[in-house]
């Protein structure tokens, strides 16, 4: 390796050395009765030598004396200019096709958008570059019409949930592939022990754009991985230009942007008493024999001060904060023609809203092009960052809902238990959990606050370096021979402990976990490209054969028994030690693509695309598949006899078919699993758990696209499609008879088909621009229906891990499936149940399993109140709506994103009315029954009743509605004029304000509908339902853009 690079080093000093003869050249770029142009892009004609007009809408570039320059601007007519030896040129564009010419990435290549049959949604990294985000994926939230991204949670590091047209697959993965810079690149959770973003390593402020193909004609090139849709992230290169020096920073604050209203101490207290009393006839009980609180008789009681006051704990206090975050990032970009170059290097830090959530990242950038000669262009693209995610606990890794999370604590603690033992100043608990308290009930959940002293802490520390090199030969006019090597390389450091003194370490008496996971994937491109013409009929031919190779090992260990409880760490004395998470994993594709892409005269166009794959994973019999498809456009306006039709400037008619797969099966689907272990004094032994399935193929998607694109008076740009995802060959376990033999009783096979429909629309324009004031606005919307077509034989519905959803034919995936149930009874203040005969029935939980027909109270068999479809979980429309005002040197930029059509089981509700310890809700106090006639939300307070209130099993009360409408960004900037300047060396400067999800208008009472989702691939098995959801943060930032 160092010998490649040292080769490399020497090429590009060489090529620094061929510079051409160039002259400077300087000038302004106006807008037609506007002024100058901001951000006007000035390229040399045939280079990638380039650079952009600063605030006063001027440019200097360095081009040979018979060179031509083209100078673009979106929504503005392109104008193309012979320099002819000049060294001052000015121009004036006029308005013209917006973003006709604008230059979209597709799959191995570039076209523009005038000539695209596909289905390609485009975000241009300007759009996001002075708005602070997280993650990549954040800044497509909103903004891209058939794109869904939903945010599961407000921990810092926490990765989204993307779709791209609903959901393709029942059991395997659903996430779009992600290409960097033409490398495919490892995403999802990629940490054994917790939840971790992957794609956050991937600096947003340097990214040139992303393109999402969504239709199979956009993404059959990359096969049979794009069954979710493929999103192509371009990253920024140099241009020809004197070195830039540009500096973005922001600092901000995060807050909670809602949380659960919780009782006081006496509030508490007194609504505990009395459930205990409803249930026993008396509230002085004590449900641990011969304990009795030193605090008082009753079963729950106030815990008086030395200064006559109550412990009156208010948890939140010790579980949220006011989050500081942090972002810095540098870069430096320039060349001469010959050589090319962006360089950069970012820091980012966030201190979330919890308490010990953090989240830390240190990365760097490098993209050198090099045109060692006129026939050979050499580059690297490198990416490079370390990131720590740290926290004291999310609850499970995977979970779709985290009932046992870090920051639940602060809506289920007691308020009468202090956080610290008033007389020590000490973290109060009793063993495990928090104890009694003043109470004569035991309270089995944690003390945060012991837990934080005490050190208990998750970390996962990743390296990563994403890379690709690539060498071009064009050997003859329109031939382009490019190889390419990709390297994702990632190591993912996760490690755990739990103190021995409380929580989940008191059992084992102190526990660490410490796992490692090295991840290598590599790509080797090798691909020809030939455009040529004849006449007016253009050809862009491809050709290209790819290998794809991933490795993945781990190894960990768990020691428990901490020896000496002064250490905290994994590598102090432990009694036992027991091996963790350990794997070997090891998969290969092989590809071989092509695509024809014709136009005549960009009026008539057609593109066909094709790839076969070979997958390891899958079995000999059907580890090769045919992936392609085809999508043809008319642009009518061209046509003599639309002439007539004025206020149409552009009307493109498209549509696409074709067939894409899926590989997110594991590296092993196809084969025998098998589990060592001993047995007594036996010895060791290997038993298979799961079955060979030889006939195991991939997982399938055809896809149909039918839409137009037009522009109405030079100034609206319209586009609507509509699509048909058809999945087929899904992959489900299907059950056999245990006589058969078969490890696991279950074959892993090709059974399930799902459909997904809908249309998108969009629509942009600059309602308003004048010289001083402009208006531009976007609006989009997606619909989407699922259906579960098949499942398999032997199987008629699906169970979600959580049994509060259902999948099966007719529905979408994941319908809520839950108990019918009907309020409190006014009179008894019992919950109404209906039977499946539509008896109304009363809950009495005082004789467990007792049920009552309320009209005449005799009993009811319980398992008559059966589970019945709800309603489905998956939104039914989304879209966003942004709109950018600029006025003199200010700027003000309004993103509001928006989801609807589905429904949510509020299980949060449902846990705050739980009627053991946990019921805390200041909402319940307030609205539960308590005498007769009255017309409650809760049932009548009944000790440890987990039935009435849909937590032991989920009840149609606590359905609601999940739309909702959220102001995700607004952000305020000013420009300054710097033209005066030049002595400081700064060309530009602005600075700006910003504030993320400052409201969200919904109907749904938890706190966030759209914390419901998590990233792990059962996610749609189990959607739309929140239980103890980490909600969003409100974030407010400001920052600093500077040029020099």
């Amino acid at each position: 390796m160092a010998r490649r690079v040292l080769m490399f080093m020497v090429m590009v000093h060489s090529a620094a050395l061929l510079i051409a003869q160039t002259i400077n050249i300087t000038g302004v770029v106006n807008e037609a009765g506007v002024g100058p142009i901001v951000g006007a892009t000035v390229i040399v004609q045939g280079t990638s030598v380039g650079t952009v007009t600063d605030i006063n809408g001027s440019y200097a570039v360095s081009a040979p004396k018979d060179g031509v320059l083209e100078f673009r601007y979106i929504g503005l007519e392109t104008s193309v200019v012979p320099v002819s030896g000049r060294t001052a040129i000015n121009v004036e564009l006029q308005s013209g096709s917006i973003g006709m010419d604008e230059v979209v990435v597709v799959g191995y290549g570039t076209q523009k958008r005038r000539t695209v049959t596909a289905s390609v949604a485009s975000i241009n990294g300007e759009s996001f570059r002075d708005v602070p985000n997280p993650n990549a994926e954040s800044a497509l939230q909103g903004r891209a019409a058939g794109v869904s991204i939903i945010t599961p949670s407000g921990a810092v590091g926490q990765a989204p949930v993307v779709r791209v047209r609903g959901v393709s697959s029942i059991t395997s993965g659903t996430e779009p592939l992600y290409v960097v810079d033409g490398v495919p690149v490892e995403t999802g959770n990629t940490s054994y022990v917790g939840n971790i973003n992957a794609l956050a390593d991937i600096n947003p402020s340097d990214i040139l754009s992303m393109d999402v193909l969504k239709d199979a004609a956009a993404a059959a090139l990359y096969g049979s991985r794009a069954a979710n849709g493929v999103v192509l992230i371009t990253t920024r290169k140099g241009q020809q230009d004197k070195a830039r020096i540009s500096y973005n920073g922001w600092v901000g604050i995060t807050t909670p942007s809602k949380l659960i209203d919780v009782m006081n101490t006496k509030q508490y207290v007194d609504f505990k008493n009395l459930s205990v009393a409803n249930r026993y006839g008396t509230d002085e009980r004590s449900n641990t024999p011969g304990y009795a609180s030193p605090h008082g008789s009753k079963a729950y009681n106030l815990w008086t001060l030395p200064d006559g006051q109550y412990v009156d704990t208010y948890w939140n206090d010790y579980l949220y904060q006011t989050g500081l975050q942090h972002n810095h990032s540098v870069s430096a970009s320039g060349g001469s023609e010959k050589i090319q170059y962006y360089i950069s290097a970012n820091y980012t830090n966030q201190k979330g809203m919890v308490v010990n959530d953090h989240y830390d990242r240190l990365g760097g950038a490098a993209n050198v092009t090099a045109k060692a000669t006129d026939w050979l262009k050499l580059g690297i693209n490198l990416n490079a960052t370390t990131s720590t995610t740290s926290y004291t606990d999310r609850g499970r890794k995977g979970s779709q809902y985290a009932t046992d999370n870090f920051s639940r604590l602060g809506m289920i603690l007691p308020p009468n238990i202090p956080a610290r033992d008033p007389a020590t100043g000490a973290p109060y608990y009793n063993g495990s959990s928090i104890g009694y308290g003043p109470n004569t009930v035991a309270v089995t959940y944690y003390n945060p606050v012991a837990l934080l002293e005490f050190g208990d802490r998750q970390l996962s520390d990743v390296a990563r370096v994403i890379s690709s090199y690539f060498a071009e030969i064009r050997p003859v006019a329109g031939l382009a021979l490019k190889t390419q090597l990709g390297i994702d390389y990632m190591t993912v450091g996760d490690e755990q402990f739990f103190n021995s003194y409380t929580g989940d370490g008191f059992s084992p008496g102190g526990q660490a976990r410490n796992a490692q996971t090295k991840n290598l994937a590599t790509t080797w491109t090798n691909t020809a490209q030939y455009s040529f013409s004849v006449n007016d009929h253009n050809f862009d031919l491809l050709a290209g054969v790819e290998t794809y190779t991933k490795d993945r090992k781990r190894w960990g260990a768990d020691r428990e028994g901490l020896l000496d409880t002064k250490f905290t760490v994994f590598q102090a004395d432990y009694a036992n030690i027991y091996p963790y998470g350990n794997l070997i994993e090891e998969s290969s594709l092989m590809s071989y693509l092509g695509r024809i892409n014709y136009d005549y005269k960009a009026k008539y166009m057609l593109s066909v695309n094709f790839r076969r794959d070979g997958y390891s994973a899958l079995s000999k019999n059907h580890r090769w598949g045919n992936f392609g498809g085809a999508s043809a456009a008319w642009r009518i306006s061209e046509e003599a006899f639309f002439a007539p039709v004025t206020f149409i400037n552009d009307l493109k008619i498209k549509g696409s078919w074709g067939v894409v797969g899926n590989t997110s099966i594991g590296a092993y689907a196809a084969k025998s699993y098998y589990t060592s272990g001993y047995y007594g004094s036996n010895g060791e032994y290997s038993l298979a758990n799961i079955a060979d399935t030889e006939n195991l193929k991939w997982e399938a998607s055809t896809k149909l696209d039918i839409g137009f694109a037009a522009q109405l008076f030079r100034n609206v740009n319209v586009e609507f499609d509509y699509y048909k995802n058809n999945a087929s060959d899904l992959i489900l376990n299907v059950p056999v008879a245990p006589s058969k033999g078969i490890p696991g009783n279950s074959i892993t096979t090709n059974t399930g088909e799902m459909s997904n429909t809908g249309i998108e629309f969009s629509v942009s324009a600059t309602p308003v621009k004048t010289a001083d004031f402009s208006w531009t606005t976007s609006f989009n919307i997606t619909t989407q229906h699922n259906e579960v077509i098949k499942l398999a034989d032997g199987i008629n519905e699906i169970i979600g891990g959580n049994d509060y959803n259902i999948t099966l034919p007719g529905y979408s995936i994941g319908q809520l499936y839950i108990r019918p149930s009907a309020g409190i009874d006014p009179e008894t203040g019992r919950r109404i149940m209906i039977g499946k005969d539509g008896t109304e029935v009363l809950v009495q939980y005082e004789n467990p399993g007792n049920y009552f027909r309320k009209d005449d109270g005799t009993s009811y068999a319980q398992s008559n109140i059966t589970q019945r479809i709800s309603g489905g979980t998956m939104p039914t429309y989304y879209g966003g709506w942004t709109n950018d005002f600029k006025y003199k040197s200010f700027d003000l930029a309004i993103l509001l994103q928006y989801s609807g059509g589905n429904y949510i089981y509020n299980g949060s509700t449902a846990t705050l009315s739980d009627m053991r310890f946990w019921n805390n809700s200041t909402d319940v106090y307030n609205n539960a029954w308590r005498n007769s006639g009255d017309k409650a939300k809760y049932a009548k307070p009944i000790y440890a009743d987990n039935v009435s209130n849909g937590s032991s099993m989920p009840i149609s009360d606590w359905i609601e509605k999940g739309d909702y409408l959220r102001l995700k960004n607004i952000t305020l900037g000013y420009t300054f004029n710097t033209r005066n300047w030049g002595r400081a060396g700064i060309s530009s400067l602005r600075v700006y304000a910003s504030a993320q999800n400052l409201f969200c208008l919904t109907g749904y009472s938890g706190l966030d509908p759209e914390s419901l989702i998590s990233a792990n691939d059962q996610a749609a098995l189990q959607g739309g339902v929140d239980k103890n959801a980490l909600p969003q943060a409100k974030v407010f930032t400001f920052g600093v853009n500077i040029g020099f």
